[in-house]
Order: C-alpha cells, then sequence, then structure tokens
C-alpha cells in the first residue's frame, strides 16, 4: 500500500491523506460497546498504541465528554518494522498527533514502548475503565501488552484488541492473534467475551 507522506498533511493537506484505519475497522465496536459510558464523569482510558490518533479523537469527541476524564496515550512514534510503516515519517506523524490533541484537556500522551510504561506504573490495580491495546503487532508484544495491562483494568472494565486477524500470510510469531489467543487461555474465567472477529473485545469480571 503507498501512503501519502504525512508532511503533506502537516503542510496543509486534508485529514482524509491519511489512512483512516480506526474508521474503516475499529469504529463500529467502539459504538457498540462505549457508547453506554458517554458522558460518564470519572472514566480513565488507556490507549496503547495512537499513531494518529483517530480512536483518540473520536473517544475523546463522543465518550469522555464528562466531568474529570482522562484519556492516556502510549506510544513510540517511531513505527515498526510492519512493511506498511518504512515509507512513513513517523516524527511527522507524531507532530500531526500532538496538533489534532491541542483542543483538548484531558488527554494525555507518554512516548514511550508501553513494556517500559507498563512496568513503571506505580499504580498496579484497577486504575483504567478502557484498556485498547494496538501496539506491538507481534505475537509477544500482544501477549506483554495484554498481561501488564490486566492488572490496571477495573472490574467490569473492557479491553479491546486490535487487528486480531492482521497478519495471517506472516509467521504465528509476526502477527498479534496468536498472544492474544494465549492471553485470552491463560485468564478464562476471569472475563466475559463480547466480541471476537477482526477485533477482541472482552469485559472483566
Amino acid at each position: 500500500m503507498h501512503l501519502p507522506s504525512p508532511s503533506r498533511v502537516l503542510a496543509g493537506a486534508k485529514m482524509t491523506d491519511f489512512p483512516d484505519w480506526f474508521s474503516a475497522y475499529a469504529k463500529p465496536n467502539f459504538r457498540k460497546y462505549l457508547f453506554p459510558l458517554a458522558g460518564q464523569h470519572n472514566l480513565k482510558f488507556l490507549q496503547l498504541g495512537v499513531y494518529t490518533g483517530d480512536a483518540s479523537v473520536w473517544l475523546l469527541d463522543n465518550i469522555l465528554t464528562g466531568e474529570n476524564t482522562l484519556l492516556l496515550d502510549v506510544d513510540t512514534w517511531y513505527g515498526s518494522d510492519e512493511e506498511v510503516h518504512k515509507s512513513i515519517s513517523f516524527s511527522d506523524v507524531y507532530e500531526f498527533y500532538k496538533k489534532r490533541m491541542e483542543p483538548y484537556p484531558n488527554v494525555r500522551s507518554a512516548r514511550n514502548n508501553t513494556y517500559n510504561f507498563l512496568i513503571s506504573n506505580k499504580e498496579r490495580s484497577n486504575l483504567f475503565d478502557f484498556i485498547y491495546i494496538d501496539a506491538d503487532h507481534t505475537a509477544a508484544g500482544a501477549l506483554l501488552d495484554a498481561e501488564l495491562s490486566w492488572p490496571l483494568l477495573k472490574p467490569g472494565g473492557i479491553m479491546a484488541f486490535d487487528d486480531y486477524q492482521w497478519g495471517q500470510h506472516l509467521p504465528a510469531s509476526k502477527s498479534p492473534k496468536l498472544g492474544i489467543d494465549l492471553f485470552l487461555e491463560r485468564h478464562a474465567g476471569e472475563y466475559e467475551l463480547l466480541e471476537s472477529g477482526l477485533q477482541v473485545w472482552i469485559r472483566k469480571l
């Protein structure tokens, strides 16, 4: 896939010049499972893997509109070894993301890899109402992100995994499905399965 240069966006090209994978694949599930939370106070969401912030903007506009809400975005903004990332300037992506977040006082970003962020988190239990995992797309990365963030999810909170069926042409270790499946097996009985398709959504019991 040929992607437009993010510098074109920063220079004034339309936002639609960036590929919006969130709207293409994820938004229906966000609507289905998160709209019941819309407007509630004191919500805290964690997003692992952010890119240009399409999901962030949607969450901030539609769900995190109550008082004392927080979206915490974690990403390296350095990209990965995925083929589609090789033509992208992630320094430009990061600048574009920051510009988009300027209108929102209830978003914080951590430019860090998810492992370092999660192991350095001092409060290890019951922080977040929603955790979205869309960072390292290797099986090991998806498993590690899920395991380290699971203690940070409140009982009754929702965890969602993006790209469950992505990378089927790759070795199993290079796509998230195996890692997600291992996490689900390890924690059987601890969650309610809400959705399994292009994404996996679960609710912590």
